[in-house]
């Protein structure tokens, strides 16, 4: 009984004590709860504070973006049609049979219609626009703009030419108010369609996904919203974890509580990545679109924004270069999802399926498709910018390169190189060659290759090949010598004969013509178009090894220049470009212009622009560089450069010099034309033969590419100072006044040229003078600055009469001055009539008095204007005077000293 009571209690006990343990195990759980959810409000903190500082503080690091010249249309510019369209094509400027957006342009006969895209240059921005214009004999006429108002100019958009420093991300951020409506919709049609009503997680979304990922009985299809994706794509590896997985929905709720869906779109477009370039890494759509279209994203066709959207995916397996099938059909699959949620139209949609992908070559997005002129590029923005700002700041870097002369560079370096090694026999693929081209004004860098790969970014050879230049020295050396005008000319006789110089240590020089021919005295302007050793020597040796040396540094030059008298026959080591520099002061009428690449910096925003000026000094007077260039023009008319005058146009003056070392190791041909200055070097990299000289070798490669470029027509202007004299095989001037005949060459006023024999007007009387001999010879032609332009043969019979005309009344009125009154004024006996302005005797006194009168008040004239031309002279030749003396005492820049160059033959071509 008891036993059954105690049970009896028992029972009830646990009966009481349960309630009382599930009580403390829901308190206990509470706790737990409540404990987690304070755990987790601290971790969604923690994660707030993380999201907001990483998203409200960031900044996306961008090398820097170079940018070509922008091409500025000028009414009378000259262009050839090839030129224009490989600018339109370094645009990518599309060629469309009507003009319908930006970065189209039509052509109609020679009429063109360019409709171009915004861009932010140095100066500002510049909108959109159209212009009509058209090509009239390579000119352009007829600059109009959309209402046909006439321009003076129309500036293009510059070109991207790549970005510096590169490696690691790199994109090109757009606003949301830049992102094409379509590409917006498309990537919510196929990335997320519930994005604009979800709050960062899709629960429908991930049901879909289960779904269809267990249909396909694998992973075909994800459950992430576009914010997790981005949350992911800025916080998280791609390593699959669930505790990523977690991280990424929370960070994504956080995300669209402090973010509006615009802001997370515009980031999401900018965030993911969409293809690789080496160690390039190729994130946002912005940067995609110029990487695989090459042209703006607000300028994507449909098709194009379905390719665009469908590498989101997958960027390297989907990569449409390596994989164009699988490429082809995501993107059709795209444009299925775009039909489907009516973006496209049934027309639309059937007609873009049948395009191709309409992607770019490979390499035509290369980060750095000029890797030469880069080069240079950077060692001029290293003193003002740091490597770490050129990596990450963003800036926008303008330059000079000029993509069709760069197009054009390229292509004859590398056709012309393999082009002679089938020509001349020699083994392919054993030299190489490198050029560089220069504006003569401005010094800015137009086109640079140091290779005849030219994408390959190795060894510069424009850069950093330091070769000996051969005869391309000795223009410094005739043109100290016509700077000293009272002892040289054109006409003055040099000796080509055989020299023997002993050196200060003993060594004896004796150098050769190329042919071992010597020529005896020949002028001066032949032994340069000659290119004669042998009097290069002799008269280097007259003017002193020193002179020699301050004329090449006064031309810009800065390389180690040797004290030997092998230093005039080229025993000087240069690169192509400061051979540039050094031909361009002589194109440039002896100022120097600092070849320059880089024209202004900004930031990524067009703003705190840096300009870069041109930098200018005046090297060499004017005139002694005018008779150099005249001599320089004789080697491409009838010296070493004349096999290139027969494919160049004829009313161009071009100029330039051929260089050869020895053993025919190097070929060299700098020269100028009014406007542009070119170099090009062909040698071997292991210094071996190339059997080829200047004129069989880079010469063939200089006139290609110098035919097709644009150049300025017409005769080179004298300088003040410079007048045209005839004169004989002997240096002699031949008086027009008493005899005829001889060559008419640009002589400075300063110098003093002998008359010739017969030719000094003893016993020739004015009646002689007038009629002229029976046995004088034909007057040469004179000879102009511009190849192929000479002097009609009866203009010049014109300008003779008229010279003997105004002669014949001069010598009238002296001897009427000089008559005693009274007297008759002699006549001539025949012929019956008088020249223009001469009088027949006086018929009274009154007359008599009168014509005193007149010809006082002429002779008092006269003596003013001698006065004042003395007076001026003097000027001039005080300020040359002065010029020069600033230039001595200015001296040239220090040197090191060389070894004295061995006495081998100098390799020329005759």
């Amino acid at each position: 009984m008891a036993s059954n009571k105690r049970r009896t209690h028992n029972r009830s006990r646990t009966r009481k004590s349960r309630p009382g343990r599930l009580g403390r195990w829901i308190r206990r759980l509470s706790l737990l709860a409540l404990l987690g959810v304070l755990v987790l409000a601290g971790y969604m903190v923690w994660l707030d504070v993380q999201l907001r500082e990483r998203l409200d503080s960031r900044q996306y690091q961008l090398p820097a973006r170079v940018f070509a010249r922008p091409l500025i249309l000028r009414e009378g510019m000259v262009m050839r049609p090839d030129e224009l369209e490989a600018e339109f094509e370094a645009l990518n400027y599309k060629k469309m049979p009507t003009v319908d957006e930006p970065g189209q342009w039509q052509r109609d006969g020679m009429e063109y219609l360019v409709w171009r895209r915004d861009f932010i240059h140095a100066d500002g921005r510049e909108d959109k626009a159209k212009v009509r214009f058209r090509l009239r004999n390579d000119e352009i006429t007829r600059l109009r703009d959309e209402s046909d108002a006439a321009l003076k100019e129309f500036r293009l958009d510059a070109a991207p030419i790549g970005t510096l420093l590169g490696g690691g991300d790199d994109r090109t951020p757009v606003r949301i108010e830049e992102i094409p409506p379509l590409l917006g919709a498309t990537l919510i049609a196929v990335e997320d369609q519930d994005f604009v009503h979800h709050f960062g997680v899709s629960p429908r979304g991930i049901a879909r996904a289960m779904v269809a990922n267990f249909k396909a009985r694998g992973v075909v299809q994800g459950g992430s919203t576009i914010t997790q994706q981005l949350v992911k794509n800025i916080f998280f590896d791609h390593k699959p974890s669930l505790w990523r997985k977690f991280n990424e929905a929370l960070m994504a709720i956080l995300m669209e509580v402090h973010y509006d869906k615009s802001y997370i779109l515009q980031e999401y477009i900018n965030e993911v990545w969409l293809g690789q370039q080496g160690s390039r890494a190729i994130y946002g759509f912005g940067l995609a679109s110029e990487f695989y279209f090459q042209k703006p994203l607000s300028q994507l066709e449909p098709h194009q924004i379905a390719l665009l959207v469908g590498l989101a995916k997958g960027a390297s397996y989907y990569n449409p270069w390596r994989n164009p099938e699988r490429a082809l059909e995501r993107r059709n699959t795209v444009l299925d999802v775009m039909l489907e949620q009516k973006l496209i139209t049934q027309e639309q949609h059937d007609r873009l399926r049948k395009k191709p992908l309409e992607v770019a070559s490979a390499g035509g997005a290369a980060q750095n498709p000029y890797p030469a002129f880069t080069e240079r590029l950077l060692e001029e923005l290293r003193p003002y910018y740091s490597v770490e700002e050129l990596r990450t700041a963003g800036l926008r870097v303008y330059t000079s390169l000029a993509p069709s002369v760069q197009a054009l560079a390229e292509k004859s370096i590398s056709e012309g190189a393999e082009q002679l090694e089938k020509n001349r026999g020699i083994q392919a693929d054993s030299l190489q060659a490198a050029t560089v081209i220069m504006e003569n004004h401005s010094g800015n860098v137009l086109a640079m290759v140091g290779d005849r790969r030219p994408h390959y970014p190795g060894f510069n050879r424009a850069l950093e090949a330091r070769r000996q230049i051969g005869s391309l020295i000795k223009p410094a050396v005739y043109l100290t010598a016509l700077e000293r005008a009272h002892e040289y000319n054109l006409a003055t006789l040099i000796d080509d004969a055989p020299i023997r110089e002993v050196t200060e240590d003993g060594q004896v020089w004796m150098p050769a013509n190329f042919n071992n021919r010597s020529h005896g005295l020949v002028p001066l302007y032949v032994a340069l178009s000659r290119s004669y050793n042998q009097a290069t020597a002799r008269l280097g040796l007259d003017l002193g090894i020193e002179s020699v040396r301050q004329t090449i540094r006064r031309l810009g030059v800065q390389a180690n220049l040797p004290r030997v008298p092998s230093l005039f026959l080229g025993a000087v080591e240069m690169t192509p470009f400061e051979v540039a520099g050094m031909y361009q002061t002589m194109a440039n009428g002896g100022e120097h212009v600092e070849p320059r690449t880089l024209l202004a910096v900004s930031n990524a925003d067009g703003e705190q622009v840096q300009r870069f000026r041109r930098k200018a000094s005046r090297g060499v007077d004017e005139v002694p560089v005018y008779l150099l260039r005249y001599g320089l023009e004789q080697v491409m008319r009838e010296g070493t450069g004349k096999s290139a005058l027969r494919r160049l146009p004829n009313s161009v003056a071009f100029a330039g010099k051929t260089g050869t070392t020895n053993n025919y190791r190097d070929s060299w041909f700098a020269g100028f034309s009014p406007g542009l200055t070119a170099v090009v070097w062909i040698g071997r990299d292991d210094n071996e033969r190339t059997s080829l000289t200047g004129a069989t070798g880079a010469l063939s490669i200089w006139t290609e590419m110098m035919r097709k470029l644009p150049h300025r027509h017409g005769r080179i202007k004298a300088p003040r100072g410079v007048e045209w004299k005839p004169v004989n095989d002997q240096g002699q001037y031949m008086d027009p006044r008493y005899c005829e005949g001889g060559r008419e060459i640009p002589v400075s006023d300063e110098s003093r040229l002998e008359t010739a024999p017969g030719c000094q007007g003893r016993g020739r009387s004015w009646f002689r003078n007038w009629f002229g001999d029976d046995k004088k010879e034909e007057a040469v032609p004179r000879e102009e600055m511009t190849p192929g332009w000479g002097i009609d043969p009866e203009q010049q019979r014109r300008e003779q009469q008229q010279r003997r005309e105004r002669e014949l009344r001069e010598q009238l009125q002296r001897e009427q001055q000089d008559t005693p009154d009274g007297y008759p004024q002699p006549i001539p006996q025949e012929p019956d009539f008088y020249p223009e302005e001469i009088q027949p005797p006086p018929q009274s006194e009154e007359e008599r008095l009168r014509r005193l009168d007149e010809a006082g008040r002429i002779q008092e004239e006269r003596y003013l204007e001698e006065e004042r031309r003395a007076r001026e002279e003097r000027r001039i030749l005080e300020e040359r005077l002065r010029r020069e003396q600033e230039l001595r005492r200015g001296g040239g820049a220090p040197v090191e000293e060389a070894e004295p160059w061995p006495p081998e033959q100098e390799d020329q071509w005759p």
